[in-house]
C-alpha cells in the first residue's frame, strides 16, 4: 500500500511539474510575441522615418540613390552587430545567475529603448530648422543607429537564455514542438508588429501633416505605444516564470573568441553542414524582407499622398497574411504526414500555384502592375500559401538540432547563424538594390524620373528575394533523408 502511495505521489509531482513547465513556457511565448511585436513596429517606423528624412534632405528623386540605400543599411545593421557580439555573453550569464533576471533586464531595457527612439524625427526637425537638411539627416541617422545598437544589446540578452530555458523545460519528445512554438511566436510577433507600426503611422495621421515639424511630432508619438506593449511582457515574465536549477556553476568567464568558435562548430559540423544553406537563406529572407520590404513599399508609394501609409502597408498585409496564417496548419500537417512530404508539396506547389494564380488574376491587374493593385497581390497569394509550407518544416529541423545543447551559452551559436543570415540579407540586399538604382541613373532603363527610380529599386528588391528563395530551395533539395 505504501509503495502505491509513493508511486502515486511521484506521479502527482511529475504531473505538477509538466503543468508548471507548460504554463511557464506559455508565458515565455507570450512575452516573446509582445517583444517581437515591438521590434516589428520599430522596424517599420524606423524604415519609414529614414525615407521621410531622406526625401526632405536629398529630394524625392534621390530617395532610391546609392547614398540613401547606404544610410538605411548602416542604420539597420547596428542592431545585429550588437546581437552577434553579446548573445553568447548573456547566454553564459544566464547559466550562472538564472534566466529570469537576464530576461527581466532584457525586457525592461527593450521597453526603455522604445522610448529612446521617440526623439528621432524631432532631431531631424530641430537641425533642419537651425542648420541644413543634410546635417539634419546625418545626425538623425547617427542617433537612430546608436539607439538601434542599444536595442540590439537588450535583444541579445533575451535570445540565448530563452533558447536555453526552452531546452531545459523540454524532453526529447517535445523539444522540437517547443522550439517550433517559440519560432512561431517570433514570426507572428514580427508580422503583427509590422502591421501595428504601419497602422500607428496611419492612425496618427503622419502623411496628412502639412509641415515637417508637425509630421516629426506625430511620428514621435508612435514609439511610446510600442513601449507600452513591451512593458506588458515585463509583467508576464515577472509573474509567470520561475528559474529551475542552473546548469553551470563554474567560474568560467565568457570569451567572445570561444563563443564564435562554438558558432562555427554548429555551422560547419558535418552532421549540420547540409542545413547551413537553408538556415542562412531563410534568415537572409527574413532580414531583407523585414527591412527592405517596408522601405521599398514606402518609397514607391506617392510621397504627396495623404494615404501613403495605407498604400505602403497594403502589400505588406497581404504578403504577411499569405505567409503567416497557414504556417501552423502546415506544421500540423508535417507532424502527421512527415517533413519530407510537406517540403515536397511546398517545393512543387510554389511555382505551380504562383503561375496559376498570376494567370487567373491577369485580366484584373493587367492595366496596373504595381504593389498597390489589390488584384495583383491577391493573385500572388496562392504562391505565398505554398511557400509558407517550407518555413515550419525548416524551423522544426532547427528545433531538432537543438536537443544536443543543454545551456544558453551553446544555444547562442544557433542564434549566431540566424543573425549572420539577417545581416547578409540586409547588407547584400542593400547592395543589390543600390546597384539597380545606379544602373537606372546611368542608363534610364526602368523609366523616367521618380517612377523610373521606383521601378529600379523594386526590380532590385524582387531580384534579390528570388535569389534567396532559390538558395533555400537548392538547400532543401540537398538535405539528406535523415533530416526529413
Amino acid at each position: 500500500m505504501s509503495h502505491n502511495k509513493e508511486h502515486g505521489a511521484d506521479n502527482k509531482i511529475l504531473t505538477d511539474n509538466v503543468i508548471s513547465s507548460r504554463r511557464e513556457l506559455l508565458y515565455l511565448y507570450l512575452s516573446t510575441f509582445l517583444l517581437r511585436t515591438g521590434f516589428g513596429g520599430v522596424i517599420l517606423i524606423f524604415d519609414w522615418v529614414l525615407v521621410w528624412g531622406i526625401e526632405h534632405a536629398l529630394g524625392i528623386e534621390n530617395v532610391a540613390s546609392v547614398q540613401a540605400i547606404l544610410i538605411i543599411t548602416f542604420s539597420a545593421i547596428t542592431y545585429y552587430i550588437a546581437e552577434i557580439g553579446l548573445t553568447g555573453y548573456y547566454g553564459n550569464k544566464s547559466d550562472k545567475i538564472g534566466v529570469k533576471p537576464v530576461l527581466m533586464f532584457a525586457t525592461i531595457g527593450g521597453a526603455i529603448t522604445m522610448l529612446l527612439y521617440s526623439p528621432t524625427s524631432l532631431i531631424f526637425n530641430l537641425f533642419n530648422e537651425f542648420t541644413n537638411p543634410i546635417v539634419a539627416l546625418y545626425l538623425m541617422t547617427l542617433y537612430i543607429a546608436v539607439i538601434h545598437f542599444v536595442h540590439g544589446i537588450f535583444a541579445s540578452a533575451k535570445v540565448a537564455p530563452t533558447l536555453g530555458y526552452i531546452n531545459r523545460h523540454s524532453s526529447d519528445e517535445n523539444r522540437a514542438l517547443n522550439m517550433g512554438l517559440y519560432d512561431n511566436a517570433i514570426l507572428y510577433g514580427r508580422a503583427f508588429g509590422i502591421m501595428l507600426g504601419g497602422l500607428l503611422w496611419i492612425s496618427f495621421g503622419v502623411d496628412s501633416g502639412d509641415t515637417i515639424a508637425k509630421q516629426a511630432r506625430l511620428i514621435s508619438f508612435t514609439f511610446p505605444v510600442l513601449a507600452g506593449i513591451i512593458f506588458i511582457a515585463v509583467i508576464l515574465i515577472h509573474f509567470g516564470m520561475n528559474d529551475i536549477d542552473l546548469q553551470d556553476q563554474s567560474d568560467q568567464h565568457f570569451s567572445l573568441k570561444e563563443d564564435l568558435k562554438i558558432a562555427a562548430t554548429i555551422m560547419f559540423e558535418p552532421k549540420r553542414r547540409p542545413l547551413l544553406l537553408p538556415w542562412i537563406s531563410i534568415a537572409a529572407l527574413i532580414g531583407s524582407a523585414s527591412l527592405w520590404g517596408p522601405t521599398v513599399s514606402f518609397i514607391i508609394s506617392p510621397s504627396e499622398s495623404v494615404h501613403r501609409g495605407i498604400d505602403a502597408l497594403l502589400p505588406l498585409l497581404i504578403i504577411l497574411f499569405g505567409l503567416a496564417l497557414p504556417a501552423p496548419l502546415w506544421g500540423i500537417f508535417a507532424d502527421r504526414k512527415g517533413k519530407k512530404l510537406t517540403l515536397l508539396i511546398g517545393l512543387i506547389g510554389l511555382p505551380v500555384m504562383g503561375i496559376l494564380g498570376l494567370k487567373i488574376g491577369y485580366p484584373f491587374y493587367k492595366d496596373d502592375i504595381s504593389l498597390s493593385n489589390i488584384y495583383l497581390l491577391i493573385s500572388a497569394l496562392p504562391a505565398a500559401f505554398m511557400f509558407s509550407a517550407l518555413i515550419p518544416v525548416l524551423m522544426g529541423i532547427l528545433g531538432d538540432t537543438a536537443e544536443d545543447h543543454s545551456d544558453g551559452k551553446v544555444m547562442s551559436g544557433y542564434h549566431f547563424v540566424i543573425a549572420t543570415g539577417e545581416i547578409i540579407g540586409i547588407v547584400v540586399g542593400g547592395i543589390v538594390i543600390a546597384s539597380f538604382s545606379f544602373i537606372q541613373k546611368i542608363t534610364g532603363w526602368f523609366g523616367e524620373g521618380v517612377e523610373g527610380n521606383s521601378n529600379a529599386i523594386l526590380t532590385g528588391f524582387v531580384f534579390f528575394e528570388l535569389i534567396i528563395v532559390a538558395g533555400m530551395i537548392i538547400g532543401i533539395l540537398r538535405l539528406p533523408d535523415e533530416f526529413t
